[in-house]
C-alpha cells in the first residue's frame, strides 16, 4: 500500500486469537524505539467496523519517521510479539470534537504506577474498556531523552540533602562562633547542623520509586486525548495510570485533528523558565519606565491623584493576570519504559474486548486444530470392557442336553 510521504509511515498491529501476551509485552518494542533516538507515535482509537453496521473496534496504531524505520520495526514487532502487522494509511481524527492537552500533575521523577506489587495488571485491558459505546482515541508522542534522568537526580537531591549552599556555611559558622564567644559551645557539646534533612517515610518512599527511574531508559511525551465530549474524553483520561502521579488536563482545545508530521515532544524549559516570570517582569518594567518618563508616581497615593496615576497600576495588573494566564508552567511528561508500556501496549484479554484481530496463518491454524485434537484424545476416557451376562434358564437346559447326548 502506497503512503503519503508528508503524512508519514504508519502501520497497524493487531493481536491475534491465538496469542496470550502478558503486561507490558510492548516493553522490549519501547527499548528498541528508545535506541533509535527519533520520535514515534502510538495511537489508540475506537472506529467504526466496516463488516458489522453499529459496531465499534479499538486499533492500535503507530507511526514511525521514515519508511526504512518502518519496516525495521514492523519486523522487531512480528520476531518479539506473535501479532500481525499491516501497513495502513493515515488515520484522520477530525471526526472528534474535543482534545485534552495532558501534563504530569507532580514532578516527572514520581512514577505514575505503582512496580512494588508483585503481579501487575495490564491496564490497557482497562483503556480499551473504556472506549465501549463512545469513540475516543489516545495519543502519544514519545522520544528517547537521555538527558532527562538529571531532572531526577535534582528532584533526589532536594528531597535527600539540605541546601549546602553559601548562605548556610555563613549560618552554621555564625553559629559556632557566637556560641563559642558566650561559653556555652563547646568542641564536646556543641552540635552541628546535619548535611541531611531529616527524611520523613513519605519522602523515603517517593525517593526510593524516583531512583527506579534513574536505572531505566527515559521518553519524553506528549499525550491528548481526543473524543466528541469533555465527557467522554474525561472518562478516558480518568483510565489512565495513576500512582504517586497523575495525568491532569493542562488546555482543552475544539476540534484538534492529528498533525501529520511527527514534532519532537518538548520539556518546555523556555516556558517554564523564561515565559513564566514575564507576568511580573513586564508589568514591572512598564510601571518603572512610566516613572522615569515622569507618567507615574507612585509617591501620589498619599495626596491628589491623576487619571494616569490610576490607568497604569490598572493596566499593569491586567497584564499580569493575562501574561500568568498565557504563560503559566507546564508539568513535562516524562516517562521510563514500564511507565510508558502500561499506555502503549496491547490487550491480553483479547477473546473479551472489542479489538480489531489480526489473520491467523493457514499453518499457525493447522497446528491449532492438531493440538486441539491431541488434547481432546489425551481427555478422552478409555473404553471399558463389557461385562459378561449371567446364563440364562434355556442357556443352561441346552447345555445339559449336549452333556447327556455326548455321554450316550
Amino acid at each position: 500500500m502506497n503512503l503519503d510521504n508528508e503524512h508519514g509511515c504508519w502501520v497497524e498491529v493487531r493481536s491475534l486469537i491465538t496469542t496470550k501476551l502478558e503486561p507490558l509485552n510492548f516493553a522490549s518494542v519501547l527499548d528498541v524505539l528508545y535506541g533509535l533516538g527519533r520520535s514515534f507515535r502510538f495511537l489508540m482509537m475506537n472506529t467504526k467496523d466496516k463488516d458489522v453496521d453499529g459496531r465499534f473496534l479499538v486499533r492500535f496504531y503507530l507511526q514511525l519517521y521514515d519508511e526504512q524505520a518502518k519496516v525495521q520495526t514492523s519486523n522487531i514487532i512480528r520476531a518479539l510479539l506473535d501479532v500481525e502487522v499491516v501497513a495502513v494509511d493515515f488515520p484522520a481524527t477530525e471526526r472528534f470534537g474535543v482534545c485534552l492537552d495532558l501534563e504530569l500533575a507532580k514532578n516527572y521523577a514520581l512514577p505514575i504506577v505503582n512496580f512494588q506489587q508483585e503481579q501487575l495488571v495490564n491496564l490497557v485491558d482497562g483503556l480499551v474498556a473504556s472506549f465501549a459505546g463512545l469513540e475516543g482515541c489516545l495519543e502519544i508522542v514519545a522520544v528517547a531523552d537521555p538527558n532527562a534522568v538529571l531532572g531526577v537526580q535534582k528532584f533526589v537531591y532536594k528531597k535527600t540533602v539540605s541546601g549546602s549552599g553559601l548562605s548556610t556555611s555563613i549560618i552554621d559558622q555564625g553559629t559556632d562562633f557566637l556560641g563559642q564567644a558566650v561559653g556555652i559551645g563547646s568542641k564536646e557539646t556543641s552540635t552541628k547542623r546535619p548535611s541531611q534533612n531529616k527524611v520523613d517515610s513519605w519522602t523515603r518512599e517517593c525517593v526510593k520509586n524516583a531512583e527506579r527511574k534513574l536505572y531505566s531508559n527515559l521518553f519524553t511525551c506528549q499525550i491528548h486525548v481526543h473524543g466528541n465530549s469533555l465527557r467522554n474524553t474525561n472518562t478516558i483520561k480518568n483510565v489512565l495510570p495513576s500512582a504517586m502521579n497523575k495525568f491532569r488536563t493542562f488546555k482543552t482545545t475544539k476540534k484538534q485533528p492529528l498533525a501529520p508530521k511527527l514534532e519532537k515532544p518538548s520539556r518546555h524549559h523556555l516556558r517554564n523558565n523564561v515565559f513564566c516570570n514575564l507576568w511580573w517582569t513586564i508589568p514591572l518594567m512598564l510601571l518603572l519606565l512610566s516613572g522615569v518618563l515622569g507618567w507615574f508616581n507612585p509617591l501620589k497615593f498619599t495626596s491628589t491623584l491623576s487619571t494616569i496615576d490610576l490607568i497604569l497600576p490598572i493596566l499593569a495588573t491586567s497584564l499580569a493576570i493575562c501574561l500568568f494566564t498565557a504563560f503559566k508552567k507546564r508539568q513535562p511528561i516524562v516517562l521510563s519504559t514500564l511507565e510508558l508500556a502500561q499506555m502503549i501496549s496491547l490487550p491480553s484479554a483479547v477473546e473479551k474486548l472489542p479489538v480489531a484481530l489480526g489473520k491467523v496463518p493457514t499453518a499457525r491454524m493447522q497446528l491449532a486444530q492438531q493440538q486441539q485434537t491431541v488434547e481432546k484424545q489425551k481427555t478422552k476416557p478409555a473404553p471399558t470392557t463389557k461385562k459378561a451376562k449371567p446364563p440364562t434358564k434355556t442357556d443352561t437346559q441346552t447345555t445339559h442336553h449336549l452333556h447327556a447326548f455326548l455321554n450316550e
